[in-house]
């Protein structure tokens, strides 16, 4: 059965539970698509952070379909970048992470007009992992309440936690050694030697089996 159908069948549900409008879907769908049109992996792995940060946000009780469209969004900018930067398993340069690095920017200008929550979420993404970027942020689309704005910030390292465990669980390459799918020991290892400050909702997330010991290759249920 072709993996894609089965990803999107599960993108379909997570509609359906958060309530997303088909006016809403094929908004977003219409981003989506110029992943899918760009570069396959890139875009099934977009599919799958929206649809595990909405599973982190029902699990911590928070805002579920927030977290749906920054997660779906978050990469949108890779639509800007070289293709062979995109499919590049080996061998990365600072050239290639320099390039790479534009998309949480390239994503913000892209998403401010239309969903401007998601863009703040997008190009902060990024921003709390190691070698964090950008250097300097924008400032926020709207004059945002303290509240939203730790909010914002929140929600971009769920979105972050998120698209770590899925490029750790599905990509092959060499940025953590030597090149091939790591273990899931390894994975678990990496995921709580990377987001010390998750160290409890890693656990947690293990332990609920919203994150799997033996992860598949689609890892959201």
């Amino acid at each position: 059965m072709n993996k894609n159908f089965n990803l999107e069948t599960k993108l379909n549900n997570t509609f359906i539970e958060n309530n997303i409008s088909v006016d809403q879907q094929q908004g977003l769908h219409t981003y989506l698509n110029l992943l899918k049109n760009k570069d396959i992996p890139t875009y099934t792995h977009s599919l799958r952070v929206g649809i595990l940060a909405s599973y982190i946000g029902k699990f911590l009780h928070l805002d579920s379909k927030a977290l749906l469209y920054a997660g779906l969004l978050h990469d949108i900018g890779k639509t800007l970048i070289m293709k062979e930067t995109l499919q590049k398993t080996d061998k990365f340069d600072e050239k290639d992470y320099e390039e790479i690095q534009n998309h949480t920017e390239y994503s913000y200008r892209i998403l401010r007009d239309i969903y401007p929550f998601s863009a703040d979420i997008a190009i902060r993404h990024h921003y709390y992992q190691d070698r964090g970027y950008p250097e300097t942020l924008p400032a926020y689309n709207k004059p945002y309440s303290k509240a939203t704005r730790a909010t914002i910030d929140f929600y971009a390292m769920i979105v972050s936690l998120a698209d770590f465990y899925d490029a750790a669980t599905t990509r092959i390459n060499d940025k953590h050694g030597e090149k091939r799918k790591l273990t899931a020991t390894e994975i678990k290892t990496l995921m709580l030697e990377k987001h010390p400050h998750f160290t409890k909702l890693i656990e947690y997330l293990y332990h609920d089996n919203i994150f799997e010991d033996e992860p598949s290759d689609h890892p959201t249920k």
